[in-house]
Order: structure tokens, then sequence, then C-alpha cells
């Protein structure tokens, strides 16, 4: 009957705790909490009145009712979760998978309007209102999940996303600033506000940030590859080269960074590595990086007057990507091969590339071009 006196002992006081606590605080809590109890009690008073010693599964089950249980909702209370709030929560989710999205939306508001400083409930409904477009409300719950936990500094990022997708750039820049002065190697906000000073044109803020980052993730290969992006930006190719390098050196299925890193080869007229690593890029599965880098392995073939293999890399290169002929069209060394060209219907290529890496791939051919009407022009041939 050991088992039974000590049992009787915790669960009582855990009881009298939990009916105290009903009353003082009136929190719906300690209902779902004394429901348990009371039945773990209950088959504790039934043992001790039979005079049965109960058996190990018997006694689990009770101190699973009448122990663990109440812990668990002490612990939910002291981190200001409601039973009842996550219990709203699931119902959201649940009318969600249903596609019953107005019930799911005013289930959440329910939840943030009746538990106003439980952190919970605002997070889960400003996660719908990002997910449903709804920007400003977003933002607004986001606030006010900051104003709860403060020391949190995932919400502050989570903001910052939130003001780049509403087009608030100064407000993301503001805000990851003040996020990365107390938590300085936050490597998330570091790559969101050098990408985002990035795509303001701030880009030597953009590289301090990045070269500050590398201080506390050295091996983060993002981080290479977004300098090497920043550099070729104000058109310093060398030290742009060597973070392509190191990039892909960290990550070898980068081959973003090999094309870029043969394009940067190309404008030096260094043909050799250039194809080396355009040879490379043809093995990745992205079709738009395969295309291009068959473009520049046909432009190469061609500067090297092979137009057998101009001819054949360049047909791979429009079979992959059709509307790549524009830019053959424009470039005066197609101009001796386009009529051997097949020309194909357009088609929706598989890339994974953003819309920032796109325009850097064309801002680097702009720049050869560039490059190549000087080059010429010295040399007193026009284009």
């Amino acid at each position: 009957m050991f088992n039974i006196i000590i049992f009787s002992v915790i669960a009582l006081s855990i009881f009298i705790y939990t009916v105290v606590n009903l009353i003082k605080k009136n929190n719906s809590n300690y209902v779902f909490s004394l429901i348990p109890e009371f039945m773990g009690l209950i088959i504790n008073f039934v043992c001790i009145l039979l005079k049965v010693e109960p058996s190990v599964i018997l006694l689990i089950i009770m101190y699973i009712f009448s122990v663990i249980i109440p812990i668990i909702m002490l612990i939910l209370e002291k981190r200001k979760i409601n039973l009842s709030e996550i219990i709203n929560i699931v119902k959201a989710n649940y009318y969600e998978k249903r596609e019953q999205y107005d019930l799911a939306r005013k289930q959440l508001v329910y939840n943030a309007s009746r538990y106003p400083n439980n952190f919970l409930s605002h997070q889960k409904l400003g996660e719908w209102y990002e997910k449903n477009g709804e920007l400003e409300k977003a933002e607004s719950e986001y606030l006010k999940i900051i104003e709860l936990k403060p020391k949190k500094y995932e919400n502050y990022y989570k903001l910052a996303l939130i003001y780049n997708k509403d087009q608030k750039k100064d407000e993301a820049i503001e805000i990851l600033k003040e996020v990365l002065k107390r938590k300085a190697d936050y490597l998330d906000a570091s790559l969101c506000l050098g990408s985002t000073l990035y795509e303001t044109e701030m880009y030597k803020e953009a590289i301090n940030v990045f070269q500050d980052a590398l201080k506390y993730n050295p091996g983060e290969y993002k981080l290479y590859y977004y300098m090497g992006m920043t550099y070729t930006r104000i058109n310093d190719f060398p030290n742009a080269k060597e973070y392509y390098k190191k990039a892909a050196t960290i990550n070898s299925t980068l081959d973003v960074a090999k094309l870029n890193l043969g394009q940067i080869y190309l404008i030096f007229k260094e043909y050799d590595e250039a194809e080396k690593y355009f040879m490379k890029c043809i093995e990745n599965d992205d079709e738009e990086i395969q295309a291009e880098a068959y473009f520049y392995l046909s432009k190469i073939k061609l500067i090297n007057n092979e137009n057998n293999l101009a001819v054949q890399y360049a047909n791979i290169a429009l079979e992959l990507e059709p509307t790549l002929i524009k830019k053959m069209e424009k470039d005066i060394y197609f101009a001796t091969i386009l009529g051997k060209l097949k020309i194909k219907e357009e088609k929706n290529v598989k890339t994974k590339l953003n819309k920032e890496e796109k325009n850097l791939i064309n801002y680097l051919d702009k720049t050869y071009g560039v490059v190549q009407n000087l080059t010429s022009k010295r040399k007193g041939v026009m284009y």
C-alpha cells in the first residue's frame, strides 16, 4: 500500500492547488486539468476501499491522470498558453483543410480577441494573414507578437519578410538592423538585410552586412554567393570571381555561381576557364542554367571558329530555352550560324533561379557586350 500512500499525497496536493487556482484565477485551463485529476483520485479511492495494490499499468494511468497532466497544464499556464486556445487553433486548422476559409479566419480572429495577451493566438493569426495576402493585418499581428515577446528575434525577422513582400523596404531594413544590433550572429537576419540592401541598390552597405555575417558564419556559402553578386553589381569582377569560387567550393551544387564565374571569365577573354565552368553547368537539372551554359559554350566555339560545334550547342540551348533565339539574333557572333538554327516553340522552362539571379545573368551578358564594343572601337571595328 506504500505506492497508494505516496500517490495519494502527491495527487491530493495537486488537486487542492488546482481547485484554489480555479477559484482565484477563474482560468478555464484548470477545468481541463481537474477532470483527469478527479478520475485518478477516484481510481485511487477504489483501490483503498478494496484494499487492493494497483498494478503497474493502473498506477501509471493514475499518475498520468493526476500528476503528469496537471504538470503539463501548469507548464502551459506559465507559458501563457490556454488549452481552449489550442483547441480553437486546431478547429481553425480543420476548417482550413476543408477549405472553409471564412470559418478558419473567424476562429483565429476570435482567439486573438479572447486572448489578447497570448503569443500563440496572434502568431497563428499573423501567419494566416500573411499566407492569404492580407499584409497590413499580418504586420499588425507581428507588431503585437514582438510587443509580447520582445526577445524572440525570429519574429522581427518574420516581420521584415512581410515588409519586403509589401514593398516596405525601408521598414524592413530598419527592423533588421535593430535585430542585428541585439544578435549580431543571426544569419537569416543578415541574409535578409543584405539582400534587401542589394535590391534597393545599396551595394556597399550590403557588402558590409555580408562581411560582418561572415565573422560568425565563415562556412555559409550563401554569404559568399551574395558577396559575389554584389561585387558584380559594382563591377568589381576580381572580388566577385573570388567569392563565387568560395561559394561553389563550399556548395558544389551551386551551378548559378559557376555560370556567373564563366560569364566573368568570358568578359576577361579567358575562354578556357570560362568553358570549364560552363561545362560544369550543363550537368545541372535546372533548364535555364543549362540553356545559358550552352549559349555561352556556343559563343566560345564561334570565337574560336569552331562553327559546327557552335551550331550543336546553340540548338541544344534553344531546345531547352526557345526564347534564347532573341539573344542570339542580337549577338554579332551568331550572325553566321542563324540560318542553321532550329527555332522552337516557346515553353515553360524548369528553373529555380529567382528574379535577382536572372537579372544578374543578363547584367553580365550586357557587360560583356559593352566590353566587346569598347574593344572593337579601339581596334577601329564597328558592330
